[in-house]
Order: C-alpha cells, then sequence, then structure tokens
C-alpha cells in the first residue's frame, strides 16, 4: 500500500512576496545619515584645531626656552670677555707703572699714565716727577716688572678690583746684578669712555 503523498498547495509553495520598505523608515534612516554627517565634521574639526593649538603652544614654549637659554648663555659669555678686559687692564698697566729706564724715562712714565685715571692718575704724575726721575737719572735706575698671575677679585658695570702678582727685577749703577722682588697689588680700576683704567694701586 502505498504512501499518501502530500502535495503542497500553491500558497504554501510560493514564496512570500517582500516587504515594499517603508517610506517612514526610509527618512529616519535618512535623517539620521544627514545628522551623523554634520557631527563627525563638528568633531574632526575641533580635533583638528586642538592638535593645532597643542602644537603652537609647544612652539611658544621652545621659543621662550631658547630666548632664555641664548639670553643667559650671551650674559656669561659678555660677562666672561668684561672678565678678560678686566685683567688685561689691569695687568698690563701694573707693568707700565714698575717698568722704567733713564733713557725712556719720559716715554715710559707717558705710557704709565695712559693707564691711570682720577686722584690716582694724580698721585703718580707727581711721585714720578718728584721721585722716580731725580732717581732713575743720577743712580741708572732701571726696573722691569712681570706679571705672574692675576685674578678678578669683584667685576662691577664700571668699576673692578683685581688681585695682582708681579716680579720685578731692578738694577743700578752701584748695583748692576739685577734685584728680584716679588710683590702682590690689589688694583682698583674705573672704567673711562669704554676703557678700564687704574684708579688705585695698594700692595697686599
Amino acid at each position: 500500500m502505498e504512501a499518501d503523498t502530500e502535495i503542497p498547495s500553491d500558497s504554501e509553495s510560493l514564496d512570500e512576496e517582500p516587504k515594499a520598505a517603508d517610506p517612514d523608515d526610509v527618512a529616519d534612516e535618512c535623517d539620521d545619515t544627514a545628522t551623523d554627517g554634520p557631527q563627525r565634521g563638528t568633531r574632526w574639526i575641533r580635533r583638528r584645531w586642538r592638535a593645532v593649538a597643542i602644537v603652537c603652544v609647544l612652539l611658544a614654549s621652545a621659543s621662550s626656552a631658547a630666548a632664555v637659554y641664548f639670553g643667559g648663555y650671551r650674559d656669561a659669555h659678555e660677562t666672561a670677555g668684561e672678565t678678560t678686559a678686566v685683567i688685561d687692564a689691569a695687568s698690563d698697566g701694573s707693568v707700565a707703572l714698575l717698568s722704567y729706564a733713564p733713557e725712556s724715562l719720559d716715554q715710559d712714565i707717558a705710557t704709565a699714565q695712559s693707564h691711570l685715571t682720577g686722584e690716582f692718575l694724580t698721585y703718580y704724575s707727581q711721585f714720578a716727577e718728584q721721585f722716580v726721575t731725580p732717581a732713575s737719572k743720577e743712580k741708572d735706575i732701571r726696573a722691569a716688572a712681570s706679571v705672574v698671575r692675576a685674578a678678578a677679585i669683584d667685576v662691577q658695570p664700571d668699576t673692578a678690583q683685581v688681585l695682582v702678582f708681579l716680579n720685578q727685577a731692578t738694577t743700578s749703577r752701584t748695583n748692576p746684578q739685577p734685584v728680584e722682588a716679588a710683590s702682590a697689588v690689589k688694583v682698583g680700576l674705573t672704567k673711562v669712555d669704554g676703557d678700564w683704567r687704574i684708579s688705585s694701586f695698594d700692595p697686599v
């Protein structure tokens, strides 16, 4: 006996036709897309400007740091240069003060005076005229000084102090063999028309 074969009806064997899209749903999706687009654009612009602002801040900070660094470097460099100028002026002036010979005495005194200023210039001029000139010419006294070392004690914009260590060799008609003498002098300086001049000369 054959089994009954169930034949599906036409209504069951045919696929259901797809439903048409609801116009309201499509409109909602379009609205969502239209809304998300500007929002994403706004967020992107904000992030971009935030990044630009951060870069600007970093550049400003770097510029400020560079200005401070190079400003400090320049100040330090200028201070070092001024200290060198002060030491050179004190050393050269000290040698000029303590070096002379009978045959070049007038020139030696003038050279020494060119390194001096103020009351000390007046004092040295009188001392050279009253004591150095007569003694050098009458006794053939010759003196030659050299700087062993020198160090700045204090350096200000217009004044300075330098400690100078010197050796001086002296000869005369009665003592032709050089007599060596070592000394230390605290040299005060004053800036005059951009040049450092000796304003005091005090043995230590």
